[in-house]
């Protein structure tokens, strides 16, 4: 009982001690992190700003450039031609070749690129993509004409894209959208439309070091509705790009 008494005056002794401790002075001169005073001296007001600064997650804005180079992956598509029946016909196209880069603004859950958490980013792209197509089949798969072609695709794309990281891990996905140039030569007949463009980006970074990402990815993009004056004359674009790349972030 006694040693109980004894430690409950001491406990009291000490908080007593720590409230009086700025009790000498008058508080209207006590400076800010001063008027906190007492057993919570030791905890300044800077250090309750960053706390509550730091837990409501930034957001922080980075600024980074990419790029990376992709195999093409075109799907069959509707195709209308001058000659000949053009009921249920598609274009039969081959892998293919492109790159892509970009520019971009992110809104981070922290001042580290690396922070955990969901981020947001505005990007501005420019992409070109090349695949060869060599025939035009029906809606069973059969050669209905042979054809050596070449396609071009050219797009500037404004990207808009959600990501969350995990320190070392950044998996986001998104959309874009903007304008397509496409040249065609079909049989030694060029020609060229322009149409807009829409593309999901879907991907995954990994970090190197701080500031610089490996980029693995995928990016689907359809162009509808273009009109060329070859033996071609209307078809559209469906690719899907397999990618890898490098992402420098501020």
């Amino acid at each position: 009982m006694t040693t109980s008494i004894r430690t409950a005056a001491l406990t009291s002794l000490l908080i007593a001690s720590g409230a009086l401790a700025d009790e000498g002075k008058d508080s209207s001169l006590l400076g800010p992190t001063e008027k906190l005073g007492g057993i919570l001296s030791s905890m300044t007001l800077a250090d309750v700003e960053q706390d509550t600064y730091y837990s409501s997650g930034g957001p922080y804005p980075h600024v980074y450039a990419r790029g990376a180079a992709s195999l093409v992956f075109p799907f069959d598509v509707d195709v209308e031609r001058s000659s000949g029946t053009s009921d249920d016909l598609e274009l039969d196209s081959k892998l293919g070749f492109g790159y892509n880069a970009g520019v971009g603004f992110r809104l981070g859950p922290g001042p580290n690129p690396s922070d955990p958490g969901i981020g947001y980013r505005f990007e501005g792209e420019f992409a070109q993509r090349f695949y060869d197509t060599d025939g035009i089949i029906d809606s069973d798969g059969n050669t209905v004409q042979d054809i050596d072609g070449d396609i071009e695709v050219t797009t500037i794309m404004g990207n808009f894209l959600i990501d969350i990281t995990n320190g070392g891990y950044r998996g986001y996905i998104g959309f874009g959208a903007g304008v397509a140039m496409v040249d065609a030569d079909i049989e030694g007949d060029t020609d060229d439309d322009t149409s807009f463009a829409l593309q999901i980006p879907i991907g995954m970074e990994v970090r190197v070091i701080d500031n610089v990402w490996i980029d693995f990815g995928t990016r689907w993009m359809y162009v509808p509705g273009l009109d060329i004056d070859t033996d071609i004359t209307e078809f559209n674009v469906l690719t899907s790009d397999v990618y890898v790349g490098v992402l420098i972030e501020f």
